[in-house]
């Protein structure tokens, strides 16, 4: 096999390494250089030379190891090119941001957006664990392993006629805040191809630099100072974010908003779109809620108007922004503003190249700048803040280096990506504790390993097969789980292609099968690499089936995001020992109807019930007036509702036509579900003739209401007042009943009276909720029913609820609520 070093070697940056090898010519990774002083490229002519490329793997989306794809994959458009799926979202991202940044910079654009989305095109995305064959007719195997240091970041391992050959690409053994480290078995390659970035040193303790960057922002927002956290917005960006979110749930920081702008906001969006990738409290957070970077703290730049609003803050804020470097990007513009004021705060958290902006201020950081100035786009200037630098690294140092290559034992050792300092130190360690031969070429090179006996491999396991002749889809989760139960069982970690392959169906689309894994009761994420899959115990799957419910305060927060004012909601609480939520409507009956499949995916979503306000909201009445009447249109004086009849009445001064009275009666009854009565000029209207009248024929009225009285002594229920009422100039007696709908037991006996005292008589619609309540309370006490707190009661809905110390068997309260209703009208609730 033959290696040549078309970029990357005794460098950062253009990585880009071309595999020769059972007659097949393999690109490992194609990125650019981001200084402005050297040739972006890398030295494409020796792919030329050497007879093009055949396929092409990635390891990670960084752009100083994708940045050229698009370059060469026009040069050989039949390469296809392999990477993880969240790798192909970042690329995507990163390379249209580059494009931009062409458009605005460079001479002579080195590809163009066409090249950017035919690249695209020739992408295939394999998950790690995964063998990939990518050709037909030649035995080489392909296989990714998780890498740390960033989303989707794979190492990548080939197995060929030659020997075996591992790539690092860029690794971290350590986990993140948002990944998990490197995730690499015992292979056994020949050649190992390691990259050396700090091969030289060692980092700082990472828990330790976060807590110092934490203090140090503490402090300076105490101060009301600024903080600009120039960050790469791939990677180290979300790792801020996450690490200042961990610092406000601790109560660390307090009373501080956190600003997030440039392309980082882009990148927490293929984070979140690619939960299986990263660490699985965030991987469970993100199936549950969909976000886990921004809420009402830590916010999006979305305007230039909002970043002038930003840099005009004096009460203290934080600002994390790309580019990491301040190369370019709003961070620039941030660093201008901030740099001056003494109270504001800098903090370097990662790799500068030696041209950038962000290494002047590490270096005045270092105490190894003289002037305490910096130049962004030839423009100086002073540097009064105060500037720190925190170890943030996403990359291995020189021991957990040391640590791979000891878990590998490759014959052969090659290290790149890395100055020569790092590279030459990491050498000579390796050399004192292994017998390998390594090498350290530069750019150009070419190195020919002959393996005169390859490693033999490690035999890849073949699971046995359904072989189904259908899809997979849900109804056939069950089948596949006791089928892997029972022949593979629970301790295999599985990727989706194991998934598909032991389901057997050819033509299956692997996102297919993943989104069944993901949202199956029978399997689980594997807990480091969720991409994995496990099947679940019989035990497991038995406790998953239970009902699960979210935590009251995320359950409230959900709830108030869900249902909101313009809804008619004024507020939200919970009885967290009976699992239900209470949402008070203004107009409870019209939203019970109208919302009913929010309440049902909301009880999904939660496990919480959803429990409404019985009665309607008084105070809410007058504006649905208003909105009802046309513009201009007033009530005259009072308005009034009626709880029993569900009615409103309002006088107005203007005359409206039939049509228009109808048109707001309609939208009163859709926004309230009441009755509108309007009295309008040349309406009757209670009690409004001077003249009032009896009927000639009715009797006495002392000698009426005394014969109502003698009716009445023998019923069950009595009328608790008798009132002489005007309406339309003609009087007539009302009697109010402890509610309407006992008084309208007695429709009979009253149309009886009407008869025998020439009166017309009414039933009041009026309640006496305190003689209702007084007979709930007696009836409880008859049937021995101990209350923790008094009675409620909503007249709107004809309720009583009752609070019970223990709980009642149901027949115990039907006999109960039979029994008030007989004697009020209302039914018993519990």
């Amino acid at each position: 096999m033959k290696l040549i070093f078309c970029g990357g070697a005794m460098e950062v940056g253009a990585s880009c390494y071309l595999l020769k090898v059972a007659g097949k010519n393999i690109l490992l990774d194609c990125g650019i250089r981001m200084s402005s002083n050297k040739d972006c490229l890398p030295d494409f002519s020796l792919i030329q030379d050497n007879g093009g490329v055949d396929a092409i793997f990635i390891s990670h989306a960084h752009i100083d190891h994708t940045g050229a794809l698009p370059a060469i994959s026009r040069q050989y458009p039949n390469a296809r090119i392999y990477m993880t799926q969240p790798t192909k979202d970042l690329v995507r991202v990163l390379l249209y941001d580059s494009l931009k940044i062409m458009e605005r910079e460079a001479e002579i654009p080195i590809y163009t957006e066409n090249h950017v989305v035919e690249m695209l095109d020739r992408v295939m995305c394999y998950s790690p664990h995964v063998n990939i064959k990518p050709f037909d007719d030649c035995d080489i195997t392909a296989t990714f392993y998780s890498a740390g240091h960033i989303l989707g970041a794979a190492c990548i391992y080939l197995k060929t006629p030659e020997g075996s050959i591992f790539y690092s690409g860029d690794f971290a053994g350590f986990k993140q805040n948002t990944i998990e480290g490197a995730s690499i078995p015992r292979l056994r390659p020949d050649v190992a191809i390691v990259e050396s970035t700090y091969g030289d040193r060692l980092h700082a303790n990472r828990e330790m630099e976060e807590k110092r960057l934490v203090d140090m922002v503490k402090q300076v927002v105490d101060r009301k100072g600024n903080v600009l956290i120039p960050a790469f917005a791939l990677g180290r960006a979300q790792e801020v974010i996450l690490i200042l979110k961990k610092a406000m749930a601790r109560r660390q920081l307090r009373g501080v908003e956190v600003f997030v702008d440039g392309l980082v906001k882009d990148v927490c969006r293929v984070y979140v779109q690619n939960p299986n990738y990263m660490r699985s409290q965030w991987a469970k957070k993100i199936f549950r809620d969909g976000d886990i970077f921004f809420n009402d703290t830590i916010h999006r730049v979305i305007s230039p108007a909002m970043r002038d609003d930003i840099i005009k803050k004096d009460s203290g804020c934080i600002v994390i922004s790309s580019s990491g470097m301040l190369t370019g990007g709003p961070s620039q513009m941030y660093a201008q503003k901030f740099a001056g004021g003494e109270k504001n705060f800098i903090a370097i958290t990662g790799y500068q190249d030696e041209e950038a902006p962000g290494k002047q201020l590490a270096d005045l950081a270092d105490g190894v700048a003289e002037d305490k100035v910096i130049k962004i786009n030839d423009e100086s200037i002073t540097v009064n803040c105060d500037v720190g630098k925190y170890g943030l690294s996403a990359h291995a140092d020189m021991i957990e280096i040391l640590g791979l290559v000891g878990k590998l034992r490759p014959k052969s050792i090659v290290l790149v990506h890395g100055g020569p300092g790092a590279i030459e130190k990491l050498g000579h360690e390796i050399m004192k504790e292994f017998k390998a031969d390594v090498y350290t070429p530069q750019n150009g090179d070419e190195i020919e390993i002959e393996v005169a006996r390859p490693r033999k491999q490690m035999v890849s396991i073949v699971y046995p097969s359904i072989n189904a002749q259908v899809p997979l889809d849900e109804a056939h989760m069950e089948e596949l789980w006791r089928f892997i139960y029972s022949h593979i069982g629970t301790g295999a970690a599985l990727s989706v292609q194991d998934v598909a392959d032991i389901w057997g169906y050819k033509d299956q689309k692997l996102e297919a099968v993943g989104e069944l894994l993901d949202n199956s009761l029978y399997f689980e994420h594997d807990k480091k690499m969720m991409f994995l899959y496990h099947a679940l115990d019989l035990a497991a799957i038995e406790e998953r089936k239970k009902p699960k419910i979210m935590e009251m305060n995320r359950m409230l927060d959900m709830a108030n995001q869900m249902f909101t004012a313009d809804m008619g909601v004024y507020r939200v609480g919970a009885k967290q020992d009976e699992g239900r939520v209470l949402i008070y409507f203004n107009f409870p009956e019209v939203a019970r109807g109208r919302y009913q499949d929010m309440f049902q995916k909301f009880e999904e979503q939660t496990g919480w019930k959803v429990e409404l306000n019985e009665n309607v909201n008084t105070s809410a009445i007058s504006r649905e007036v208003l909105k009802a009447l046309p513009s201009g249109v007033m009530p005259d004086g009072k308005i009034s509702y009626n709880v029993i009849e569900k009615r409103v009445d309002i006088r107005i001064k203007e005359r409206l036509s039939e049509g228009e009275m109808e048109e707001i009666k309609e939208r009163f009854m859709e926004n309230t579900g009441m009755e509108l009565n309007i009295n309008c000029p040349g309406a009757d209207v209670e009690g409004g003739d001077n003249d009032v009248k009896v009927s000639p024929s009715a009797m006495e009225q002392n000698a009426a209401l005394k014969l109502i009285d003698e009716e009445f002594k023998q019923s069950p229920h009595r009328p608790h007042k008798k009132s002489i009422k005007v309406k339309g100039g003609m009087r007539y007696i009302e009697l109010s009943f402890i509610s309407k709908a006992i008084g309208e037991l007695y429709s009979s006996k009253i149309k009886e009276l009407e008869d025998k005292t020439g009166w017309t008589i009414t039933i009041s619609a009026s309640c006496n909720q305190m003689e209702v309540l007084n007979a709930a309370v007696e009836l409880c006490e008859k049937r021995g029913v101990a209350l923790k707190k008094n009675p409620s009661i909503f007249v709107d809905s004809m309720k009583v609820r009752i609070y019970p110390v223990q709980t009642q068997k149901p027949e115990v309260i039907e006999a109960m609520s039979d029994e008030l209703k007989g004697l009020t009208g209302f039914t018993l609730v519990v």
